[in-house]
């Protein structure tokens, strides 16, 4: 099969409008099927992050969460990666995203997230993060 190029289909590409800017997926509650912890390279130091698999209502497909809204310092909402830090203790730091959302969800341990069902909002950029508030 012919890929077509775009001087093949006559596109002007300078005269493409932008699109509306719709969010992908609806904030809903939804299901933690899986999860894992990713490795993530930044200006060349290796971080972990918390990728939370869900099945979301609208989608056929799971999906993938790595943020929360959580309430920060002086209990104004804030949004955080899912970064999996360690204390000097081997515990996750207790203002961390990842802890706030454990809290907030009455569990202890990452572990004890698969199955649970997960409220959600959209966040400042227009993704889904989990709501842990």
């Amino acid at each position: 099969m012919k890929q077509e190029t775009v001087e093949e289909t006559k596109i002007e590409l300078d005269n493409i409008p932008i699109g509306e800017d719709v969010p992908q997926v609806a904030a809903q509650p939804v299901v933690v099927e899986d999860y894992n912890i990713e490795i993530v390279s930044i200006k060349e130091k290796e971080h972990n992050k918390l990728v939370l698999k869900v099945k979301h209502p609208d989608m056929n497909e799971p999906i993938e969460i790595s943020a929360a809204k959580y309430e920060g310092i002086g209990d104004k909402l804030k949004t955080g990666g899912l970064w999996v830090k360690l204390d000097s203790k081997g515990s996750l730091p207790f203002k961390s995203a990842v802890a706030c959302m454990l809290r907030h969800l009455r569990i202890g341990f990452i572990k004890d997230l698969k199955g649970k069902v997960l409220q959600t909002v959209i966040d400042d950029k227009g993704y889904l993060a989990v709501k842990a508030y």
